[in-house]
């Protein structure tokens, strides 16, 4: 009796720590996301360009090949998405565009167009959803996320703090910046795998800062899942916006 007593006073007093330690928790992730903010050009520059067009070559090695591949991606806050890449397998290139805007999506592979299906365009959203918040722009108001401390990790040998954060309906996105500049080291989330449809967690690392129209942006880029390669690239060209004409992304 007298231990389970004890049990259940440690875990009120556990719980008061816990409840007391919020605060606090908020108010260290949010001091995190600042000096991100400000490494990356300052909250004026990172919350004003909510699109952007980037040029990249890269390999997909997500079925187990190397495949090349060279494009351009436009992206538009959360809302819009359009990939527009040729890919290079068995000696011959292959076209491939596909388009997400807003609820709406399409595939176009080499003049066959293909209307996504309603869970598509939902995991495309997730996607985009991570990489909004890996841009930072929705963190500079902070407004209807929740940030938590994500612990430290090594990145490339170098000391990484992370931050989780929330948003009611979306997956988890949990960024790990550098503990010395403030710049985002890696951001991980959980995506469905496109071969097995199943859940695996996916961790991108992005490098080789440069700057462009005042913010600091990835030259480069890994993606692993489930700890393998699943992609790298780098980007060839880099043009930030405030807004993107919705026409850009019709149906291809």
């Amino acid at each position: 009796m007298t231990r389970i007593a004890a049990a259940v006073l440690t875990a009120g007093f556990v719980t008061a720590a816990v409840a007391t330690a919020q605060p606090d928790d908020a108010k260290a992730a949010r001091a995190l996301v600042d000096k991100a903010i400000k490494a990356h050009g300052g909250a004026e520059n990172v919350a004003k360009f909510k699109a952007s067009v980037t040029g990249f070559k890269g390999t997909f090695h997500g079925m187990g090949v190397a495949v090349p591949m060279t494009g351009e991606i436009s992206i538009h806050a959360a809302e819009r998405l359009k990939v527009d890449i040729e890919i290079e397998a068995g000696g011959q290139k292959f076209p491939f565009v596909s388009v997400v805007n807003k609820d709406k999506g399409w595939v176009k592979i080499a003049g066959d167009v293909k209307e996504m299906g309603k869970d598509e365009v939902a995991e495309a959203r997730e996607n985009l959803h991570t990489g909004w918040v890996a841009s930072l722009a929705p963190l500079v108001s902070g407004k209807g996320y929740t940030l938590a401390t994500a612990g430290e990790l090594l990145v490339d040998d170098k000391a990484a703090l992370g931050v989780k954060v929330s948003a009611k309906g979306r997956r988890d996105v949990t960024l790990y910046f550098d503990k010395e500049t403030g710049l985002l080291a890696r951001y991980d989330s959980t995506v469905k795998d496109e071969g097995s449809g199943r859940e695996v967690a996916e961790e991108t690392t992005p490098g080789e800062y440069k700057d462009v129209q005042g913010t600091k942006q990835a030259a480069k880029f890994v993606v692993r899942r489930d700890g393998k390669l699943h992609m790298e690239g780098e980007a060839t060209s880099h043009t930030l916006s405030e807004a993107l004409d919705a026409g850009g992304f019709a149906r291809p």
